[in-house]
């Protein structure tokens, strides 16, 4: 079961749920044993062929009080559970469907709960649907045995009960040219029967001394079914070892009371089994001192022809088909499909037609295909001016696009030449960078520069003193330089501002 699981695990993968696949199919094997999966091509109605999980085996189910063995077929479908599985009763080779309402002659089943799966798809289950087809089944089966054949050795009996000759079957066609130098002997009528209801005391039997004797025992059980026909050239040249049996009126048999008298006792031809002609063949009282004359058989035919009545023999005999109720339209007579089947291929029967419902759903695929394509026929034929347009468009944007490009192009080369001229040229000093007009404005700028300077450093010294980095004394000489500095770069400052400007404000 573990192995059966892990297969039914790795052939689920395809399935849009397969844990829901899983699960029922594993709720199935555990329920009826006589089940078991399988993966298999299914090809639908309309042709297309699909990998598909099969269940199948034995349904088990209990008929008037007997139980029995349905054989079936369930497919799960890759939409599994949204649509019903498929379910087939694949009869034997001795069974039938019985169609009916919820079974198709083809063993397809329809019943209620796969309406109800159809409509609506909650709370249906595989389990559920196989409990109902066991219910289903074992209220009206849905297969019954094939009729059995009679054999043609009941009929040969039942002929010789009745007390008349057995029907001779019908003869084969010959050969052309094969026989037609032996001589053909006249068709000879058939003895008249002996009913079996005849009352023994009219039967009567005369010795040659005119001594009335007892009827004569009843005849020995028929002989086993005879061989096929032969021609009536060689049934007296080739006999079956069945066939040498005492010929009617032959004498020299030896009687009950020890008297070497024979008595004519009738028996049923066999058929199938032509002996000579005999003369005086009515049935008369003999003595042992008169026999009958009997004509000579006739020449022997050529080795060929005896070779071919051997093959005869050899074959096998052909049973009379079944027909087939469920494919077959047109009757035939069975008996005569096998004699007719030499003859020429203008005798034979037509062809079976094609199944119609195969034809209509051909048909309706072929016209759901057509309207496809004229749908897209369609599209593709009023598609062609929008193509066009988008095409001019496009070109028209391709146009917009090659002059932004060339524009672009010329600037990026403008800016690579002008970069290249500047790393040439190299980096510039600050001092050239900030610069004024005149020698007397460059003067101004390093003069206000130094200012500020000085008033950095004193405001730090300050804060050095605070923290006790410099002592007083040190910060105070420190301080009077830089102040006397201070004093002289803003005179300088003030001096330049008073003659080309207003005077710096402190």
């Amino acid at each position: 079961m573990e192995l059966t699981r892990a297969w039914l695990l790795q052939n689920v993968q395809p399935y849009a749920s397969k844990e829901r696949v899983y699960a029922d199919v594993d709720a199935v094997l555990l329920r009826y044993p006589t089940l078991r999966p399988k993966s298999d091509v299914y090809t639908f109605d309309d042709g297309r062929s699909q990998l598909l999980l099969c269940v199948h085996g034995l349904l088990p189910i209990t008929y008037r009080h007997a139980s029995y063995n349905i054989p079936l077929n369930v497919w799960l479908t890759r939409d599994y559970p949204r649509h019903p599985p498929l379910v087939y009763v694949v009869p034997t080779a001795d069974m039938l469907v019985r169609p009916s309402k919820a079974l198709e002659v083809s063993g397809r089943c329809n019943h209620e709960y796969l309406q109800h799966w159809q409509r609506k798809d909650e709370g249906c289950s595989l389990l559920g649907l196989l409990q109902d087809l066991q219910d289903n089944f074992s209220r009206e089966p849905p297969v019954y045995a094939k009729p059995r054949q009679q054999a043609p050795a009941v009929n040969v009996q039942a002929a010789s009960q009745s007390g008349g000759p057995p029907p001779v079957p019908a003869r084969p066609p010959l050969p052309q040219g094969s026989y037609q130098s032996a001589p053909l002997s006249p068709p000879r009528p058939p003895p008249p029967p002996i009913h079996q209801h005849a009352d023994p005391s009219q039967i009567r039997r005369f010795s040659p001394h005119g001594a009335f004797t007892p009827p004569p025992a009843p005849p020995p059980p028929p002989p086993p079914p005879p061989p096929p026909p032969l021609p009536p050239q060689l049934s007296d040249t080739v006999r079956p070892p069945f066939a040498e049996t005492n010929p009617i009126g032959r004498s020299g048999s030896a009687s009950a009371d020890g008297n070497n008298n024979s008595y004519p006792l009738y028996r049923p031809p066999i058929a199938n089994i032509r002996q000579p002609d005999l003369q005086g063949h009515s049935v008369s009282p003999t003595t042992n001192h008169t026999a009958q004359p009997v004509l000579a058989p006739p020449p022997v035919p050529p080795a060929p022809l005896i070779a071919n009545a051997v093959q005869q023999l050899a074959q096998p005999i052909r049973s009379t088909p079944i027909p087939d109720l469920l494919d077959d339209d047109t009757e035939s007579t069975p008996s005569t499909e096998w004699i007719q089947a030499p003859l020429s291929s203008a005798n034979q029967p037509p062809p079976r037609p094609p199944n119609p419902e195969l034809l209509e759903l051909h048909r309706q695929a072929l016209a759901l295909d057509a309207e496809r394509l004229r749908a897209h026929q369609n599209d593709l034929l009023a598609g062609e001016p929008a193509i066009r347009d988008e095409m001019a468009r496009l070109e028209a944007v391709r146009d917009v696009c090659r002059g932004v490009a060339e524009r672009t192009r010329q600037a990026v080369q403008s800016t690579e030449s002008n970069i290249t001229e500047l790393r040439r040229k190299g980096d510039p000093e600050v001092d050239e960078l900030v610069c004024a007009t005149s020698i007397v404005h460059n003067q101004l700028i390093n003069l206000v520069a130094e200012d500020n300077a000085i008033e950095d450093t004193i405001y730090h010294l300050h804060r050095a003193l605070n923290c006790g980095r410099i002592d007083l004394e040190r910060f105070l000489r420190s301080t009077r330089v830089l102040a006397e500095e201070q004093f002289t770069k803003r005179a300088l400052i003030n001096k330049i501002l008073g003659v080309d400007g207003p005077k710096r404000i402190d």
